[in-house]
C-alpha cells in the first residue's frame, strides 16, 4: 500500500510534483477547457453557500487557484474546487487561474473526497458513496480510509451502513429530514419497519438519543398482538344476571361510561321467550 496514506492531504499529491515536470505550475486556464473531477462525491450545491461565493469571486476574484490534472487526450479535469469552479461560471469568468497537477485515479478521488468531507460539504448518503467507491474501486480498508480523512475508524463505518437503508430515507438524509444519528438508529429495528420508524422519528422530532432508546421498543409496539379491553366485574355481573333472567346470551359492551347491550338469540323459539319476558315485565 502506499506509504503516504495516512499523512494527510498533503501526502497525496506532494509538492515536489512541480519539480519533477517542469511543465507542471500555476497557470490561467479557460473555463469551458475543464471538465468537472469524474470521481468528485458532492451531487448537490448548497444554493444559498454558492450565491454567496459567487459574489465574493466577482468582487475579489478567485483566490485560492483551483487544481486540475491534465488527462491523455490533452484536456484538463478538475481535482479540487468544484464550488469555485461552478461560482467562476455564474460570476461570468472566462478563464480561472490553476495549479496543474499530475495525479493518480487513486489520488484524484482522495483529493476531491478529502477536500469535501474537510469542509463538512457533503450530505451523509454522498459521503458514504465516496467512502464506499474507496473501498470498492481502490481496494482501501475502513482503517486506511480513517487515517486519510482523520476520522474513527468506527465513523466510516457508521457512515457506510448508511447505504443498507431503503432508498425512500436515503432521500431522507439527503434532504435534511433526517440526520446520520437518527438513520443509525433506522438500522437498528427490523427492515420492514424502517419506513415508518423513520416517519415516526420526524413526525415527533425526536432527538439521536430519543430515536435510540424507541427503536429498542418499536418493533414490538408494531408486532404485538393487540390486547382485549379488560371487562369491568360490573359488566360481568349484568351479563350473567341478564342471562338468567331472559334465558338468552347478553353482550354489555361499556367504553367511556356509555355502551350497549346485545341480546343474542339462537332460535325463533329464544326470540319469543324473550318476547313473553318482555311482557311480563310490562305488565308489572
Amino acid at each position: 500500500m502506499n506509504d503516504r496514506l495516512g499523512r494527510g492531504l498533503s501526502a497525496l499529491i506532494p509538492e515536489n510534483d512541480l519539480e519533477e515536470n517542469p511543465k507542471l505550475g500555476i497557470s490561467t486556464l479557460p473555463i469551458d477547457s475543464i471538465k468537472p473531477n469524474r470521481y468528485q462525491p458532492r451531487k448537490i450545491f448548497d444554493a444559498e453557500k454558492l450565491a454567496e461565493l459567487t459574489e465574493s469571486i466577482k468582487e475579489n476574484g478567485i483566490i485560492q487557484p483551483l487544481i486540475v490534472t491534465k488527462t491523455t487526450s490533452s484536456e484538463y479535469e478538475l481535482i479540487a474546487g468544484e464550488r469555485r469552479l461552478e461560482a467562476a461560471k455564474l460570476a461570468g469568468l472566462e478563464k480561472v487561474p490553476v495549479v496543474i497537477r499530475s495525479v493518480s485515479k487513486k489520488e484524484q478521488l482522495q483529493f476531491a473526497l478529502i477536500e469535501n468531507i474537510q469542509r463538512e460539504d457533503l450530505n451523509p448518503i454522498e459521503e458514504a458513496l465516496a467512502y464506499n467507491a474507496l473501498v470498492e474501486d481502490f481496494g482501501l480498508t475502513h482503517n486506511q480510509i480513517s487515517e486519510i480523512v482523520g476520522k474513527d475508524r468506527a465513523t466510516i463505518t457508521n457512515s457506510l451502513r448508511l447505504l443498507k437503508l431503503p432508498e425512500r430515507i436515503k432521500q431522507m438524509l439527503i434532504s435534511g429530514e433526517l440526520n446520520s444519528g437518527q438513520a443509525r438508529a433506522v438500522l437498528s429495528v427490523k427492515p420492514e419497519l424502517q419506513i415508518s420508524f423513520a416517519e415516526y422519528i420526524i413526525k415527533y422530532n425526536l432527538t439521536v438519543r430519543e430515536a435510540e432508546d424507541k427503536a429498542k421498543t418499536y418493533s414490538e409496539d408494531k408486532t404485538a398482538a393487540p390486547q382485549k379491553a379488560k371487562t369491568s366485574s360490573r359488566v360481568v355481573d349484568l351479563e350473567k344476571e341478564l342471562h338468567q333472567l331472559f334465558k338468552m346470551k347478553v353482550k354489555v359492551q361499556e367504553a367511556n361510561g356509555k355502551g350497549k347491550i346485545t341480546f343474542v338469540y339462537k332460535s325463533e323459539e329464544e326470540l319469543l321467550k324473550f318476547k313473553t319476558i318482555l311482557d311480563k315485565i310490562r305488565q308489572e
